[in-house]
């Protein structure tokens, strides 16, 4: 078996828990218009795929919302409306708080937007203190399950793909990390990687 040397982990539906239905029935609220539309509008316009892409800025963003709805909110109040879904899945913060006790290289790797990784620095400092990298699609201009991601990724925690091991709640992103040769599971719940961990040779206490 080779030895896994760092750990990845996706941000959302993992670290982060969210639901977008929240800032669909927000904005929708606010524009007197139904969640479905809002939805419609964000997603089925490949509007936010673009903004976690890095393809449009925050400006941008607001500016196609604006368009796309014939409206005109507030950038500041849609910015917060979209990023205010997340919780902290505080089940898995011990496993994670005891990797780092161990000297365990870990990292985020996430397809995410400007605006949802600003507020989760905010609302959620522990972030910084748990994780020593960041590999996030905005940046990057590449989101999982492209092969650019992982690449980028793979460079920054400088081990060989077998020694990567990848944790995400969506099958696709981890067999697009699989593909490449890395270690991946598929997330459900603090115990059951505490258990994938384990066989692939993770020392730790949880």
């Amino acid at each position: 078996m080779v030895q896994i040397k760092y750990l990845f982990f996706d941000l959302g539906n993992v670290i982060l828990p969210f639901d977008h239905g929240i800032a669909a029935s927000r904005i929708a609220e606010e524009l007197n218009v139904s969640p479905s539309a809002v939805t419609d509008w964000i997603f089925e316009s490949g509007l936010q795929e673009a903004f976690e892409c890095g393809e449009v800025s925050q400006v941008e963003f607001c500016n196609q919302f604006s368009r796309l709805s014939n409206s005109n909110l507030e950038p500041e109040l849609l910015l917060h409306s979209i990023s205010n879904i997340f919780s902290l899945n505080r089940k898995l913060i011990p496993l994670i708080t005891q990797l780092r006790a161990v000297n365990f290289s870990i990292g985020i790797l996430s397809n995410t937007c400007i605006s949802h990784w600003e507020f989760a620095l905010t609302r959620f400092p522990i972030l910084r203190q748990l994780f020593s990298e960041f590999v996030l699609s905005y940046e990057i201009g590449s989101m999982k399950p492209d092969s650019l991601i992982y690449e980028r990724a793979l460079a920054v925690a400088g081990v060989e793909p077998a020694s990567c091991l990848f944790i995400d709640d969506r099958l696709e992103n981890v067999e697009g990390a699989r593909a490449l040769g890395w270690e991946a599971v598929v997330y459900q719940s603090a115990e059951q990687l505490a258990v994938e961990l384990r066989d692939r040779g993770v020392a730790f206490n949880f």
